[in-house]
């Protein structure tokens, strides 16, 4: 039986996840405590247990708004039976009749895109992967940070390439489940911040001095060189490294999607 998820179907809907993908109770309960309420989760029940999952997750390009699949999961005995294309399908109707007109998601493999695009789902956001150095010319930085001073910067600094804005609880769990946090200030206001685990920057945002921001945190992390996924915009370079990162589907065929390629920054949840 297809059915939305409630708070009865959290023990079912852990085992799912930690079976499909590996992370344990310190991420998956948060994720609940902050998802997993009204119509964001559907399900196939078998025998009164959850056994394949999709979670729709708001978010918005620019004053569309959307939704996010995220964390597609089905037990491994009940798959091959198209119970994952079922939910999607239906959530996207189901959605469009809310208001949303764009669904987006992250493939994990190239099995799992080409799957997508069977779906209706197209190649949209591509990103570059940029190497950044530690040298001498470094920002003085923090790691005193105020995550409402962060989601303000993010929405501000990734306007020009109309990246996928999620609301301010989104960015509160990512910024919970950052090892590190760190921000530069000027006139006492954050122009950077950039959300790190272990010795990987996850996601990077700055004003403007990139570079000697990035030195400085590669200093703090103890790290000569990093990888960061980097947007590509309207500025993007033919001889560069463009990845895709995300996938659209436009619920009204006829819509006009008039935004700039960007790197899908997705909050941890990709």
């Amino acid at each position: 039986m297809f059915r939305f998820a409630n708070e009865n179907d959290r023990e079912a809907l852990f085992q799912l996840w930690k079976d499909c993908f590996g992370d344990g109770e310190k991420y998956v309960y948060p994720f609940f405590d902050t998802f997993l309420k009204d119509d964001n989760v559907y399900i196939f029940e078998d025998n009164g247990k959850a056994v394949s999952a999709v979670y729709a997750l708001d978010c918005k390009i620019g004053e569309k708004k959307g939704v996010y699949f995220y964390a597609v999961a089905t037990d491994e005995n009940h798959r091959r039976q198209g119970l994952a294309r079922k939910e999607i399908e239906f959530l996207i109707d189901y959605k469009t009749k809310k208001g949303a007109e764009v669904f987006l998601l992250t493939p994990s493999n190239e099995k799992n895109r080409s799957y997508y695009k069977t779906m209706g789902f197209e190649d949209f956001f591509f990103c570059e992967r940029k190497l950044f150095s530690k040298d001498d010319e470094k920002s003085v930085i923090s790691e005193d940070v105020n995550p409402n001073e962060l989601f303000e910067l993010r929405e501000k600094g990734w306007v020009d390439v109309k990246f996928v804005s999620f609301p301010k609880e989104h960015f509160s769990f990512a910024f919970e489940f950052s090892e590190r946090i760190f921000a530069e200030k000027e006139n006492g206001k954050i122009i950077a911040y950039a959300l790190t685990d272990g010795k990987k920057i996850t996601e990077l945002c700055a004003e403007k001095d990139r570079e000697k921001f990035v030195s400085a945190v590669l200093e703090k992390l103890g790290v000569e060189q990093t990888e960061i996924y980097v947007p590509v915009t309207d500025k993007y370079k033919s001889d560069s490294c463009k990845i895709p990162r995300g996938m659209i589907y436009c619920s009204n065929k006829d819509l006009a999607v008039n935004m700039g390629e960007n790197t899908f920054l997705s909050l941890n949840l990709e």
